[in-house]
């Protein structure tokens, strides 16, 4: 990352950490929207950071997104950071002119013979001033920006608590549409995983940090419980599978518009959803009951992870998928393939 990057990290991880002192967790799990969190995000400037500068935004494009995303699962943030900056960049290629407002973006991917659409699980609908519907008409992509008073929304929620929501308007609603110009329908389920296992990461590494400091901490038997090599071991492949993680993560974004960037994205969500399996289920065992009450915060970062290791395509799906991409190699030589994916 740039010299700028890293002074936006610095800026977000303060604001980040008030949010995880605040009762805003608690706001949102009991239905509510944490209105003056979004705000003082929306006052940073974060909001347009994956936008062009000539469009008033901070010019850090996707990569910079998910490296808010990846600060925003470390602190369990309980805003839609993700949905909003791919919402906004998504509504503002297309040629609309969004504000400070939320949106929220959802995919359709069949098409449409019936009067009604109903998308499924669209994160932060309820909250949401508009949802950036965006599908494929005639081989192109199109984005429709459906106003909050014409949809009709039923709650639903995560493991986490989040918002995710099933979503109904007026087909005919399709008709005020935008053209997208050079992102495909599965470019975009593409983000939308980078975008989760970018978060993931984040929440691996915070999950690893409080792991490691509660059994330094904790004594059992009259010793401290990360003395015991059973525990040690645990802890060890932890650590293992959370930093595959970040760098799997670190390559997708590397590799961004490049030819590798599908797959690598797919490896990305792959090693991700393996590695919040496994790191929630070793971080509770370490901290045994203490770690799924309310007060105890790891609880706000292993939901997450349960949460997120299936939106947007879990890891079995999006193994088929790599899978397939190998069958379809026009060489026989796949370990070649492998080992020059990113040389």
């Amino acid at each position: 990352m740039s010299e700028l990057a890293q002074l936006i990290e610095e800026s977000a991880s303060r604001l980040f950490e008030r949010f995880s002192d605040s009762d805003a967790a608690l706001e949102m799990e009991a239905g509510g929207f944490p209105e003056q969190t979004w705000q003082e995000f929306v006052a940073d400037g974060w909001l347009t950071t994956m936008l062009d500068e000539e469009k008033g935004g901070s010019g850090l494009g996707f990569s910079g997104g998910c490296l808010l995303m990846r600060l925003a699962g470390y602190h369990a943030v309980p805003l839609p950071v993700a949905e909003s900056l791919l919402a906004n960049y998504l509504a503002t290629e297309a040629g609309f002119k969004p504000n400070d407002e939320l949106l929220v973006p959802a995919v359709l991917l069949q098409t449409v013979q019936t009067k009604q659409v109903t998308l499924q699980h669209v994160p932060w609908a309820r909250h949401a001033s508009a949802v950036v519907v965006v599908f494929s008409k005639n081989k192109q992509t199109h984005v429709s920006v459906i106003a909050r008073e014409n949809l009709s929304v039923e709650y639903g929620q995560n493991m986490a608590g989040e918002p995710r929501d099933e979503v109904t308007f007026d087909a005919d609603l399709l008709r005020y549409s935008e053209i997208l110009e050079y992102i495909s329908i599965e470019k975009l389920l593409s983000w939308l995983s980078l975008a989760r296992a970018s978060q993931i990461s984040g929440a691996l590494q915070r999950v690893l940090e409080r792991t490691v400091e509660f059994a330094n901490e904790r004594t059992q038997f009259g010793r401290q419980i990360g003395k015991f090599q059973a525990v040690q071991q645990q802890i060890a492949v932890q650590a293992e599978m959370t930093y595959a993680t970040v760098c799997a993560v670190d390559v997708a974004i590397e590799y961004l518009a490049s030819p590798h960037e599908k797959d690598l994205i797919a490896c990305a969500k792959i090693t991700a959803g393996e590695a919040a399996g496994y790191a929630a289920k070793t971080a509770h065992a370490v901290h045994a009951a203490i770690g799924f009450t309310q007060e105890y915060p790891l609880q706000l970062s292993t939901r997450r992870l349960w949460s997120w290791r299936d939106e947007y395509g879990n890891e079995a799906q999006w193994a088929a998928k790599l899978g397939e991409n190998c069958m379809d190699l026009e060489t026989d030589n796949l370990w070649q393939w492998l080992t020059t994916h990113t040389g």
